[in-house]
């Protein structure tokens, strides 16, 4: 009977659907990073797809442009109680769902070193140290090294991120100090990801801090330049990584208090500046149209989550934020502090604190702990399929215009 029933259910059952090719390549398209790694093993012609490095960027163009933080990730790093690397769903935070922060697979093994995270693009993330660094896809768990530059002792390094349009790679600028040299002028120094060489380029005209962290938009890297006197204004500065060309972005007319720290970030692929003001807020601008100086925007004032005067905080960076890692449709904001992401509601002027799991802080605004990460920082990307390196299965035949 067992036998007879399992043929009729055979018989009865419908035949799978023989979809064309270009169909098949829509759907895995649209699918996560997760899934499509699993669906590789499926056939050689699926592995041979989802390697392709024309599919890879389309899958990013896809995830780029989705509006619900379905395919974006925080990277979460911390230097204390421990060194920790770690990552969430930025969509399970905006949507005040409970989630986990998973333990990533750092391509840094040195225990308690703690790692600086210089830069995220196209779900590739540049990490790394003062000696060492790394472009990462902790989507993939693929990474590359990049050739280790010969520094005296008396030297410290650091870098920025981007892609160049223009020849279709990613490109490392390195800033290396000399500890005995006064005014931050670094020598500079690009690697070409396909190259793997580090090669000198022109000196920067204007002082560089020695913790620029360089902000990709626009095809360039960005950093406050550093005023010489109280007198000048500070300036923003560029380098366009496509002709490595210097340049300046003007800054907002403030008209208004004094400030003690700016700082740069990206929101929706526009240039922002967070700036912590002397009084008891911070202010988020917004350059809408690069390049324009009449096109930066006041979005939102926040609040200082608590006062200097308060024992536990000894730093106005205790208290300060981040620049924004993404702007909700209602205008709520989501940052982090030195200690744990804030959530802001511009409206109410509420604050709330996202819950994550298998994370080390415990903070409140009232309650501060000294078990908390004093050094968190957050950094948000998009999972994606791109290659830290040119290792790719080229090979895929189907017919078909991405």
């Amino acid at each position: 009977m067992a036998t007879t029933s399992n043929s009729n259910c055979r018989e009865d059952s419908q035949p799978l659907p023989n979809l064309p090719p270009e169909i098949i390549v829509e759907i895995l398209l649209r699918l996560p990073v997760k899934p499509l790694l699993r669906l590789r093993c499926v056939s050689k012609s699926w592995r041979s797809l989802i390697s392709n490095p024309k599919f890879a960027k389309t899958h990013l163009c896809l995830a780029s442009v989705n509006t619900d933080y379905t395919n974006r990730r925080l990277i979460l790093s911390s230097s204390y109680p421990r060194a920790a690397v770690k990552s969430c769903s930025l969509y399970s935070i905006l949507n005040e769902k409970s989630d986990s922060a998973v333990e990533l697979d750092c391509p840094l093994k040195v225990p308690n070193l703690r790692v600086t995270i210089w830069g995220c693009c196209d779900g590739l993330v540049c990490i790394g140290t003062n000696t060492e660094v790394f472009i990462w896809n902790p989507s993939t768990r693929k990474y590359k090294g990049l050739p280790n530059v010969e520094m005296s002792c008396d030297c410290f390094a650091r870098f920025g991120f981007g892609y160049d349009d223009c020849i279709d790679d990613y490109k490392v600028v390195g800033f290396f100090f000399d500890k005995h040299t006064s005014g931050f002028v670094p020598k500079v120094k690009v690697d070409t990801l396909r190259s793997d060489l580090w090669r000198r380029i022109g000196d920067c005209p204007h002082r560089v801090p020695p913790d620029v962290v360089g902000t990709f938009v626009n095809k360039a890297l960005h950093w406050i330049h550093l005023s010489e006197s109280r007198d000048s204004n500070d300036i923003i500065v560029s380098l366009d990584l496509v002709k490595e060309t210097y340049g300046e972005v003007s800054e907002p007319n403030y008209r208004d208090c004094y400030f003690y720290e700016i700082t740069l970030g990206v929101v929706d692929g526009c240039l922002c500046i967070l700036r912590n003001c002397s009084g008891a807020c911070s202010d988020v601008w917004v350059m809408k149209e690069y390049g324009i100086r009449d096109s930066w925007t006041k979005l939102v004032v926040i609040p200082y989550l608590s006062h200097p005067s308060e024992p536990y905080l000894s730093h106005p960076s205790d208290w300060s934020f981040s620049t924004p890692l993404c702007i909700l449709e209602n205008g709520e904001v989501l940052l982090n502090t030195t200690t744990n992401l804030v959530r802001y509601n511009p409206k109410d002027g509420t604050f709330s604190y996202p819950k994550i799991y298998n994370w080390s802080y415990t903070y409140s605004p009232r309650s501060f702990s000294t078990c908390s990460p004093r050094s968190f920082s957050a950094y948000p990307y998009v999972e994606s399929l791109v290659l830290p390196d040119s290792d790719a299965d080229s090979g895929f035949q189907w017919q078909h215009q991405y």
